[in-house]
Protein backbone atom coordinates (compact mmCIF):
# COMPACT_ATOMS: atom_id res chain seq x y z
CA UNK A 1 0.00 0.00 0.00
CA UNK A 2 1.34 3.65 -1.41
CA UNK A 3 1.31 5.47 2.34
CA UNK A 4 2.86 8.66 0.82
CA UNK A 5 -0.68 9.65 -1.23
CA UNK A 6 -2.94 11.16 1.85
CA UNK A 7 0.27 13.21 2.09
CA UNK A 8 0.79 14.59 -1.35
CA UNK A 9 -2.86 15.20 -1.49
CA UNK A 10 -2.80 17.05 1.93
CA UNK A 11 0.26 19.15 0.34
CA UNK A 12 -1.78 19.90 -2.73
CA UNK A 13 -4.33 21.32 -0.42
CA UNK A 14 -2.00 23.34 1.31
CA UNK A 15 -0.89 24.92 -1.65
CA UNK A 16 -4.22 25.73 -2.67
CA UNK A 17 -5.03 26.99 0.46
CA UNK A 18 -1.67 29.43 0.32
CA UNK A 19 -2.60 30.47 -3.05
CA UNK A 20 -6.35 31.59 -2.29
CA UNK A 21 -4.49 33.10 1.24
CA UNK A 22 -2.45 35.61 -1.41
CA UNK A 23 -5.09 36.11 -3.83
CA UNK A 24 -7.50 37.22 -0.42
CA UNK A 25 -4.64 39.65 0.46
CA UNK A 26 -4.31 41.24 -2.86
CA UNK A 27 -7.65 41.54 -3.50
CA UNK A 28 -8.22 43.10 -0.02
CA UNK A 29 -5.02 45.25 -0.62
CA UNK A 30 -6.57 46.56 -3.69
CA UNK A 31 -10.46 47.59 -2.35
CA UNK A 32 -8.18 49.37 0.68
CA UNK A 33 -6.38 51.15 -1.85
CA UNK A 34 -9.77 51.85 -3.86
CA UNK A 35 -11.36 52.96 -0.89
CA UNK A 36 -8.46 55.36 -0.02
CA UNK A 37 -8.36 56.72 -3.20
CA UNK A 38 -12.62 57.31 -2.87
CA UNK A 39 -12.25 58.82 0.24
CA UNK A 40 -9.50 61.24 -0.90
CA UNK A 41 -11.41 61.98 -4.38
CA UNK A 42 -14.31 63.32 -1.99
CA UNK A 43 -12.46 64.81 0.59
CA UNK A 44 -11.06 67.02 -2.75
CA UNK A 45 -14.58 67.28 -4.13
CA UNK A 46 -15.71 68.40 -0.69
CA UNK A 47 -12.93 70.69 -0.47
CA UNK A 48 -13.20 72.44 -4.07
CA UNK A 49 -16.69 72.96 -3.31
CA UNK A 50 -16.20 74.84 -0.27
CA UNK A 51 -13.55 76.71 -1.40
CA UNK A 52 -15.71 77.81 -4.62
CA UNK A 53 -18.62 78.82 -1.85
CA UNK A 54 -16.04 80.40 0.50
CA UNK A 55 -15.28 82.69 -2.89
CA UNK A 56 -18.84 83.13 -4.05
CA UNK A 57 -19.88 84.67 -0.32
CA UNK A 58 -16.60 87.26 -0.88
CA UNK A 59 -18.38 87.95 -3.84
CA UNK A 60 -21.45 88.86 -2.68
CA UNK A 61 -19.80 90.57 0.53
CA UNK A 62 -18.00 92.85 -2.07
CA UNK A 63 -20.91 93.90 -3.72
CA UNK A 64 -22.95 94.79 -0.22
CA UNK A 65 -20.35 97.33 0.68
CA UNK A 66 -20.34 98.53 -3.08
CA UNK A 67 -24.04 99.23 -3.02
CA UNK A 68 -23.81 101.28 -0.18
CA UNK A 69 -25.23 104.72 0.18
CA UNK A 70 -22.36 106.70 2.17
CA UNK A 71 -18.59 106.58 -0.36
CA UNK A 72 -16.66 107.20 2.58
CA UNK A 73 -18.04 103.46 3.78
CA UNK A 74 -16.86 101.51 0.55
CA UNK A 75 -14.04 99.80 -0.57
CA UNK A 76 -11.50 102.47 -2.49
CA UNK A 77 -11.65 100.09 -5.50
CA UNK A 78 -8.01 99.86 -5.80
CA UNK A 79 -7.15 96.42 -5.53
CA UNK A 80 -5.97 96.67 -2.13
CA UNK A 81 -5.99 92.99 -1.01
CA UNK A 82 -8.87 92.46 2.14
CA UNK A 83 -8.61 89.18 4.37
CA UNK A 84 -12.24 88.11 5.60
CA UNK A 85 -12.78 85.02 8.23
CA UNK A 86 -15.52 83.24 7.45
CA UNK A 87 -16.88 79.96 8.78
CA UNK A 88 -14.94 76.66 7.48
CA UNK A 89 -12.27 79.50 5.78
CA UNK A 90 -11.70 82.57 4.80
CA UNK A 91 -11.52 84.49 1.56
CA UNK A 92 -9.16 87.26 0.08
CA UNK A 93 -11.24 90.11 -1.42
CA UNK A 94 -9.81 92.71 -4.42
CA UNK A 95 -11.75 95.40 -5.91
CA UNK A 96 -10.85 97.43 -9.24
CA UNK A 97 -12.87 100.69 -9.89
CA UNK A 98 -12.60 100.29 -13.64
CA UNK A 99 -12.20 103.86 -13.79
CA UNK A 100 -8.83 103.70 -12.08
CA UNK A 101 -7.61 101.53 -15.47
CA UNK A 102 -6.84 102.46 -19.47
CA UNK A 103 -9.59 102.09 -21.32
CA UNK A 104 -8.09 100.31 -24.26
CA UNK A 105 -11.20 101.34 -26.87
CA UNK A 106 -10.41 105.50 -25.46
CA UNK A 107 -7.07 106.09 -24.48
CA UNK A 108 -4.59 108.11 -26.71
CA UNK A 109 -1.73 106.29 -28.60
CA UNK A 110 0.53 108.42 -25.50
CA UNK A 111 -0.97 106.78 -22.79
CA UNK A 112 -1.07 103.38 -24.36
CA UNK A 113 3.06 103.52 -25.09
CA UNK A 114 3.49 105.27 -21.81
CA UNK A 115 1.73 102.06 -19.98
CA UNK A 116 4.17 99.53 -22.41
CA UNK A 117 7.40 101.78 -21.44
CA UNK A 118 5.98 101.29 -17.77
CA UNK A 119 6.86 97.57 -18.33
CA UNK A 120 10.06 97.82 -19.55
CA UNK A 121 9.02 98.07 -23.28
CA UNK A 122 11.78 100.29 -25.69
CA UNK A 123 9.91 103.71 -26.68
CA UNK A 124 10.51 102.79 -29.65
CA UNK A 125 8.07 99.49 -30.02
CA UNK A 126 6.47 100.86 -27.62
CA UNK A 127 5.13 103.65 -30.07
CA UNK A 128 4.61 101.06 -32.60
CA UNK A 129 2.67 98.76 -30.61
CA UNK A 130 0.39 101.75 -29.08
CA UNK A 131 -0.28 102.76 -33.03
CA UNK A 132 -0.98 99.32 -33.60
CA UNK A 133 -4.00 99.31 -30.74
CA UNK A 134 -5.63 102.11 -32.48
CA UNK A 135 -5.53 101.16 -36.08
CA UNK A 136 -6.99 97.89 -34.92
CA UNK A 137 -9.85 99.62 -33.20
CA UNK A 138 -10.20 102.59 -35.23
CA UNK A 139 -13.00 102.26 -38.39
CA UNK A 140 -10.40 103.56 -41.03
CA UNK A 141 -8.02 101.39 -42.96
CA UNK A 142 -5.45 104.10 -42.82
CA UNK A 143 -2.41 103.18 -41.18
CA UNK A 144 -1.03 105.24 -37.76
CA UNK A 145 2.92 106.69 -38.23
CA UNK A 146 4.23 103.02 -37.06
CA UNK A 147 0.63 101.39 -36.93
CA UNK A 148 -0.71 98.39 -38.10
CA UNK A 149 -3.48 97.55 -41.26
CA UNK A 150 -4.79 95.01 -43.04
CA UNK A 151 -1.64 94.72 -45.42
CA UNK A 152 0.79 94.37 -42.39
CA UNK A 153 -1.86 91.60 -41.04
CA UNK A 154 -1.25 89.70 -43.84
CA UNK A 155 2.10 90.27 -44.59
CA UNK A 156 3.03 88.96 -41.03
CA UNK A 157 0.88 85.49 -42.11
CA UNK A 158 -1.62 86.41 -39.72
CA UNK A 159 -4.94 84.91 -40.24
CA UNK A 160 -7.57 87.59 -39.43
CA UNK A 161 -7.27 91.53 -39.94
CA UNK A 162 -7.51 94.72 -38.56
CA UNK A 163 -10.89 94.71 -36.52
CA UNK A 164 -11.80 98.59 -37.81
CA UNK A 165 -14.12 98.46 -34.37
CA UNK A 166 -13.81 98.31 -30.78
CA UNK A 167 -12.39 96.16 -28.31
CA UNK A 168 -15.66 94.17 -27.11
CA UNK A 169 -13.33 91.66 -24.87
CA UNK A 170 -9.63 92.58 -23.07
CA UNK A 171 -8.53 89.04 -24.64
CA UNK A 172 -8.41 90.66 -28.48
CA UNK A 173 -5.40 92.42 -27.27
CA UNK A 174 -3.42 89.68 -28.01
CA UNK A 175 -4.72 89.83 -31.79
CA UNK A 176 -2.94 93.14 -32.25
CA UNK A 177 -0.12 93.28 -34.90
CA UNK A 178 3.39 93.36 -32.72
CA UNK A 179 1.49 92.44 -29.48
CA UNK A 180 4.24 90.34 -27.25
CA UNK A 181 2.75 87.70 -24.78
CA UNK A 182 5.19 88.35 -21.40
CA UNK A 183 3.71 92.00 -22.64
CA UNK A 184 0.22 90.82 -22.57
CA UNK A 185 0.60 89.08 -19.48
CA UNK A 186 1.90 91.89 -17.74
CA UNK A 187 -0.73 94.50 -18.77
CA UNK A 188 -3.83 92.30 -18.33
CA UNK A 189 -5.02 93.57 -14.68
CA UNK A 190 -4.29 97.46 -15.91
CA UNK A 191 -6.40 97.55 -18.89
CA UNK A 192 -10.39 97.62 -19.48
CA UNK A 193 -13.19 97.80 -22.02
CA UNK A 194 -15.22 99.76 -19.18
CA UNK A 195 -13.50 102.64 -19.04
CA UNK A 196 -15.06 104.90 -21.57
CA UNK A 197 -12.59 108.28 -21.02
CA UNK A 198 -9.76 108.79 -22.26
CA UNK A 199 -7.75 109.36 -18.74
CA UNK A 200 -7.92 107.19 -15.30
CA UNK A 201 -9.02 108.41 -12.11
CA UNK A 202 -5.41 108.84 -10.05
CA UNK A 203 -7.43 108.79 -7.02
CA UNK A 204 -8.13 104.83 -7.50
CA UNK A 205 -5.57 104.02 -9.91
CA UNK A 206 -3.22 101.02 -9.03
CA UNK A 207 0.45 101.59 -9.77
CA UNK A 208 1.43 100.88 -12.51
CA UNK A 209 -1.20 103.35 -14.23
CA UNK A 210 -0.21 105.94 -11.72
CA UNK A 211 3.54 105.72 -13.59
CA UNK A 212 2.41 105.60 -16.92
CA UNK A 213 -0.02 108.86 -16.09
CA UNK A 214 2.28 110.52 -13.78
CA UNK A 215 5.92 111.85 -14.34
CA UNK A 216 6.51 111.95 -10.08
CA UNK A 217 9.09 109.68 -8.97
CA UNK A 218 7.75 105.42 -8.14
CA UNK A 219 8.53 106.25 -4.23
CA UNK A 220 6.51 109.37 -4.19
CA UNK A 221 3.80 107.29 -6.20
CA UNK A 222 3.37 104.65 -4.42
CA UNK A 223 3.37 106.77 -0.91
CA UNK A 224 -0.01 107.88 -1.93
CA UNK A 225 -1.43 104.76 -2.61
CA UNK A 226 -0.50 104.29 1.14
CA UNK A 227 -2.22 107.09 1.83
CA UNK A 228 -5.20 107.26 0.52
CA UNK A 229 -5.25 103.43 1.76
CA UNK A 230 -4.89 104.22 5.36
CA UNK A 231 -7.00 107.66 4.75
CA UNK A 232 -9.76 105.60 3.73
CA UNK A 233 -9.85 103.09 6.70
CA UNK A 234 -9.46 106.26 8.85
CA UNK A 235 -12.39 107.80 7.79
CA UNK A 236 -10.45 110.77 6.48
CA UNK A 237 -10.91 112.54 3.07
CA UNK A 238 -8.13 111.32 0.45
CA UNK A 239 -4.89 113.14 -0.18
CA UNK A 240 -4.02 115.15 -2.80
CA UNK A 241 -3.42 112.88 -6.19
CA UNK A 242 -0.24 112.97 -7.64
CA UNK A 243 0.47 115.61 -10.71
CA UNK A 244 -1.30 113.61 -13.88
CA UNK A 245 -1.64 115.37 -16.99
CA UNK A 246 -5.15 116.95 -17.23
CA UNK A 247 -4.92 115.06 -21.13
CA UNK A 248 -4.94 111.96 -18.85
CA UNK A 249 -7.04 112.67 -16.41
CA UNK A 250 -10.80 111.42 -15.46
CA UNK A 251 -12.34 112.98 -12.43
CA UNK A 252 -15.33 110.54 -12.49
CA UNK A 253 -15.66 107.58 -10.12
CA UNK A 254 -16.76 104.66 -12.30
CA UNK A 255 -19.50 102.36 -11.35
CA UNK A 256 -18.00 99.08 -12.89
CA UNK A 257 -15.54 97.16 -10.74
CA UNK A 258 -14.11 94.06 -11.12
CA UNK A 259 -14.14 91.81 -8.02
CA UNK A 260 -11.74 88.70 -7.63
CA UNK A 261 -12.46 86.72 -4.76
CA UNK A 262 -10.05 84.01 -3.38
CA UNK A 263 -11.24 80.86 -1.13
CA UNK A 264 -9.48 79.41 1.41
CA UNK A 265 -10.94 76.22 3.51
CA UNK A 266 -9.32 75.28 6.58
CA UNK A 267 -7.72 72.30 5.00
CA UNK A 268 -5.89 74.10 2.34
CA UNK A 269 -7.93 73.72 -0.66
CA UNK A 270 -8.77 77.16 -2.65
CA UNK A 271 -10.31 78.53 -5.55
CA UNK A 272 -11.40 81.88 -6.99
CA UNK A 273 -13.85 84.03 -9.04
CA UNK A 274 -13.51 86.57 -11.05
CA UNK A 275 -16.83 89.20 -11.59
CA UNK A 276 -16.80 92.77 -13.77
CA UNK A 277 -20.07 94.41 -12.79
CA UNK A 278 -22.12 97.82 -12.84
CA UNK A 279 -23.25 98.91 -9.88
CA UNK A 280 -26.78 101.49 -9.42
CA UNK A 281 -27.16 102.42 -6.56
CA UNK A 282 -29.99 104.07 -5.52
CA UNK A 283 -31.80 102.14 -1.84
CA UNK A 284 -34.98 99.89 -2.93
CA UNK A 285 -33.91 100.62 -6.76
CA UNK A 286 -29.97 99.34 -6.19
CA UNK A 287 -29.15 96.72 -8.84
CA UNK A 288 -26.42 94.89 -10.09
CA UNK A 289 -25.87 93.55 -13.64
CA UNK A 290 -22.99 91.27 -14.06
CA UNK A 291 -20.65 92.14 -17.29
CA UNK A 292 -18.10 89.58 -16.98
CA UNK A 293 -18.03 86.45 -14.56
CA UNK A 294 -15.07 84.05 -15.05
CA UNK A 295 -14.54 80.69 -12.77
CA UNK A 296 -11.85 79.57 -12.21
CA UNK A 297 -11.37 75.59 -12.09
CA UNK A 298 -9.51 74.07 -8.77
CA UNK A 299 -6.05 72.10 -10.10
CA UNK A 300 -6.78 68.32 -8.91
CA UNK A 301 -2.99 68.01 -8.36
CA UNK A 302 -1.89 70.86 -6.95
CA UNK A 303 -4.91 72.23 -5.57
CA UNK A 304 -4.23 75.68 -7.39
CA UNK A 305 -6.48 77.87 -9.27
CA UNK A 306 -6.67 77.71 -13.13
CA UNK A 307 -8.83 80.40 -14.78
CA UNK A 308 -11.04 78.92 -17.86
CA UNK A 309 -11.93 79.65 -21.00
CA UNK A 310 -10.36 81.25 -24.24
CA UNK A 311 -9.84 83.65 -26.79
Amino acid sequence: MDMSSPYKGRGFVLVMVLWLIALLTIIALGLSYNTRQSVRGVGALVGATQARYLAHGGVQLALMNLLGERPEHRLLGDGEQLAVQLPNGSVNIAVFDESGKVGINTASPELLSRLFEAFDMEERLADALADAVVDYRDPDDLVSLNGAEDDQYLAAGLPWEAKDSDFTRIEELQRVYGMPAWLYENILPYVTIHNIDRGINPEVAPLPVLISASDDSVYNLEAYIKGRRENRILGLPLPAPPAVDRKFTARARGTVFTIIATGWTSTGYHASITTTVRVKRGGSNAAVETLDWIPYKLDAATGSPQASGEL
